[in-house]
């Protein structure tokens, strides 16, 4: 008992410590100013959160959470009674690292979703504004397709059944695929319409002209 006393003492001291110093990290390299440039940064700030408060409280709650599973390991020992406390303690000590990989994969990958989202819609000179919105429309659907797999490898990395999410997939696929076909149709619809413009013409003449040689040399 005062082993599992001592673990959450200790566990709780450094949880304080660690989010201390993940907000000071965050703040002098930046992170705060960066994360305010992505979807998830800003959703963070509408909720008073900045990247280093985000971060701190999440790295403090996995400490305090591992902190008093262990205290519960230790107790487990102390009587047959509370020997049911060593398989749950177990099962979420084990489950923890999933958790916390999960976690940062789903924000490291949706801030690098932000990131190349956002670059391929600054590609394009923004006085073209067909050009510009097509890109835009283009932009998101691809930032849509690529938050869908970031969330999707998190939960399988979180051991989270995502066999539903595969079946979407496959549609999401095919509706990309269709998508892609059209923003490209588009592209080219305007690069190519005044010469396909002018082919027909040309050909419509040509095909006039013929008939009208044609007529003559039947009178």
């Amino acid at each position: 008992m005062l082993a599992a006393v001592v673990i959450m003492i200790v566990g709780y001291v450094v949880g304080r410590l660690v989010e201390i110093l993940i907000k000071k990290i965050a703040y002098t390299t930046g992170l705060d100013a960066f994360f305010r440039k992505t979807s998830i940064g800003r959703a963070l700030l509408r909720s008073g959160y900045t990247a280093g408060d985000f971060l701190g409280l999440f790295v403090k709650w996995v400490i305090y959470i591992a902190a008093i599973f262990y205290a519960l390991l230790e107790l487990s020992y102390v009587s047959p009674n509370l020997a049911f406390l060593y398989d749950t303690s177990k099962s979420v000590l084990s489950y923890l690292p999933y958790l916390v990989s999960g976690v940062i994969i789903l924000i490291i990958g949706l801030i690098m979703v932000d990131w190349i989202s956002d670059y391929f819609k600054r590609s394009y000179p923004a006085n073209d504004q067909y050009a510009q919105t097509l890109l835009n429309f283009v932009g998101d659907a691809f930032r849509f397709v690529l938050y869908y797999m970031v969330i999707t490898i998190a939960l399988s990395v979180m051991k989270v059944n995502v066999t539903i999410l595969y079946i979407f997939a496959q549609g999401l696929a095919w509706a990309v695929a269709i998508g892609l076909g059209v923003a490209i149709g588009l592209v080219l619809a305007v690069p190519l319409r005044e010469p396909l413009k002018r082919f027909l013409e040309r050909e419509w003449v040509q095909t006039e002209g013929r008939r009208g040689k044609e007529g003559e040399s039947s009178g």
